[in-house]
């Protein structure tokens, strides 16, 4: 299995829109791993995770074949997770010569935000684009993947997603934009006891704790010792600290360093892993 992270940072991007702070300042200059663009990431070159703003510049960065992306899950509907305006450019008249079909997988809220910009335009080509509904704990398939959808505490006003990715042989948890993992996930896997050879964790906060909605490091490490704990992992499981705020103060080099003595991997925009 391959993951590959278009983009590593969370709403604001780094650096910030609109943002003097020291560290955006310096992110400028240094450019690199300290550029980092709103959070997707692409699984094998077929299964696509969310789909901010930015999803056009990583179309251009990272020349892979948007047009023949077939399956597309969003982890919940905060706009650096979800800009379906652009979603509107597969339909006919912006673009040609197309022969598959892009279904979206999400939550209610993402089902409204997707049906909204299809009632604004007027109509939709089902051809080409198609909308199912996930729940959490109840599997789906998405071409040869299952999926299982998890809670997070992200947002009250939704029911915020993380996923359990598997393609049969390899496994995938990929869990951003989240605090650390509620009980009903703990449960869920002490039933079903899956074992992930990678896992792609929120660290939003960095070294600054936080209770909720995000992750810091230190949540990522008690996730860590807790899933080796069970089982969930081991030695030779990867993982990740993504999704990174201009806030929490630490520029990739200060961030890998404090990492690489836990056995995490920072991610950056570009960043691929095979395992």
């Amino acid at each position: 299995m391959k993951l590959k992270y278009f983009g590593t940072a969370a709403a604001e991007g780094v650096p910030a829109l609109f943002c003097k702070c020291d560290l955006c300042q310096e992110a400028r200059k240094k450019k690199r791993r300290d550029i980092r663009t709103r959070s997707q990431s692409l699984i094998d070159d077929q299964l696509l995770i969310d789909f901010p703003g930015d999803s056009y510049l990583h179309f251009l960065k990272e020349e892979y074949n948007l047009a023949d992306i077939e399956h597309l899950v969003i982890t919940h509907g905060h706009s650096d997770h979800f800009y379906p305006e652009d979603l509107v450019m597969r339909i006919s008249g912006y673009s040609n010569s197309l022969d598959t079909k892009l279904t979206v997988y999400g939550n209610e809220r993402v089902a409204s935000f997707y049906q909204r910009v299809f009632d604004l335009e007027g109509r939709i080509d089902e051809e080409r684009l198609a909308f199912q509904l996930v729940h959490p704990f109840e599997t789906f398939e998405a071409g040869h993947y299952h999926i299982t959808p998890l809670l997070t505490d992200r947002d009250k006003k939704e029911t915020c997603l993380i996923y359990q990715i598997t393609d049969g042989e390899k496994q995938v948890l990929y869990a951003h934009d989240t605090g650390y993992f509620l009980a009903e996930n703990w449960e869920y896997w002490e039933k079903t006891k899956p074992y992930f050879h990678c896992v792609s964790l929120d660290c939003n906060s960095q070294m600054n704790k936080v209770d909720g909605n995000h992750m810091s490091f230190y949540d990522n490490v008690a996730i860590k010792n807790k899933m080796n704990e069970m089982g969930l992992t081991d030695e030779k499981t990867i993982f990740v600290s993504s999704h990174f705020s201009h806030n929490s103060g630490l520029l990739y080099d200060e961030m890998n360093a404090i990492g690489m003595k836990e056995g995490f991997i920072t991610a950056y925009d570009g960043l691929e892993l095979t395992f």
